[in-house]
């Protein structure tokens, strides 16, 4: 990986965990009044709409085409089961139960991408994903509301999407970041639409604009999440998903009243220090590799 796509690829992993992390907020809210099929159906549904729209007015309507229609039904299969699952999930436990479980993914990613992706996990990056994991714990403290079903349907939906993950990695150089981002939402909408159907509620006009919200953030999320892995491995950028937890303290503060004390600031560091492990083991590692590929050998010297 060249640095300036590491860089890249970074502040496009940041800003889709950001997005990622409204999307969770927003969610949480309409899930007090709607279900987790109608949640599923309207989310996916704006998303498809706001991304088929962005691809045929800046690509054309042949940017669609494409070569792996088997890969694009197993990754919307998998987000179809995801987001079920999550909504669920979120619908069942509490905000902070949720975010302990949803911070199992990074380090799912990080033990298959190497039998799966080929992909070297050296002691770093599992230092850096471990840490991280130790700093989102300092921080929540799980509550003791705990729900099997809830806990259940968490697992699931955080398994689906590390694989989710993995397959966007391995299909980065077959395929656009935006088909990558489109196809997916296939599954959950039409799922979604023909469950919601049995107990369907009208949405207030509030109610549609904040739908239209998930839609948008969700879809962007994936279209940055999917451009960051073009650029980067998913071991390296997995800890980096870590940076959600900071942006869930935030709104938890501003929008349901949670107090941010000592021990967030504490986890927040600790989250931070093992991004930053990885970013300088990762540029240390192609700086290196950049300055054997630049020296010649002569004569059996290297110069």
């Amino acid at each position: 990986m060249k640095n300036k796509n590491i860089y890249t690829a970074v502040l496009c992993m940041l800003f889709a965990v950001f997005l990622m992390s409204v999307l969770d907020v927003i969610a949480k809210i309409l899930l007090y009044k709607f279900s987790v099929a109608q949640m599923t159906f309207l989310r996916g549904g704006f998303s498809l709409i706001i991304l088929g729209a962005i691809g045929a007015i800046r690509y054309g309507i042949k940017s669609f085409d494409t070569q792996i229609p088997g890969w694009h039904l197993l990754r919307t299969v998998l987000m179809m089961i995801s987001s079920f699952t999550f909504f669920a999930a979120l619908a069942l436990l509490p905000l902070v139960n949720i975010f302990v479980i949803v911070f199992v993914a990074p380090i799912v990613v990080a033990a298959l991408s190497g039998p799966l992706l080929g992909e070297k996990v050296g002691v770093w990056r599992w230092s850096a994903v471990l840490i991280g994991f130790s700093g989102v714990l300092i921080i929540l403290e799980p509550s003791t509301e705990f729900s099997l079903a809830g806990t259940i349907y968490g697992l699931i939906g955080v398994v689906t999407y590390a694989l989710n993950t993995l397959t966007t990695r391995k299909l980065s150089g077959r395929e656009s970041a935006l088909n990558l981002s489109f196809y997916i939402f296939f599954g959950p909408t039409i799922l979604g639409a023909a469950i919601s159907i049995f107990d369907w509620i009208t949405p207030t006009m509030w109610d549609w604009f904040l739908f239209f919200l998930t839609g948008l953030v969700g879809g962007f999320a994936f279209l940055f999440f999917n451009l960051a892995l073009k650029k980067a491995e998913a071991s390296f950028l997995a800890s980096f998903e870590y940076t959600g937890l900071l942006w869930a303290s935030l709104a938890g503060y501003f929008i349901f009243n949670e107090v941010v004390d000592s021990k967030i600031w504490l986890g927040a560091s600790i989250i931070i220090f093992g991004g930053i492990i990885i970013l300088y083991s990762c540029l240390l590692y192609t700086s290196d590799a950049a300055d054997e590929r630049s020296s010649v050998d002569l004569g059996g010297r290297r110069i």
